[in-house]
């Protein structure tokens, strides 16, 4: 049987914890992630394979 996985994107971004030297650190399924911008999480989760609802 398949996983499906769904995260609403509030929860993703509080997820985001912002780097006092500018952008943010966004962990996910204990993959870390560097990002400029908070709207790169939709498609980080995504690849994850979660089904994100706004």
């Amino acid at each position: 049987m398949e996983t499906i996985k769904t995260a609403s994107f509030e929860y993703l971004i509080d997820l985001a914890k912002k780097n006092p030297e500018g952008g943010y650190t966004f962990v996910l399924d204990g993959e870390s992630y560097q990002i400029e911008d908070v709207l790169q999480i939709s498609k980080i989760a995504t690849d994850h394979g979660y089904i994100v609802i706004y």
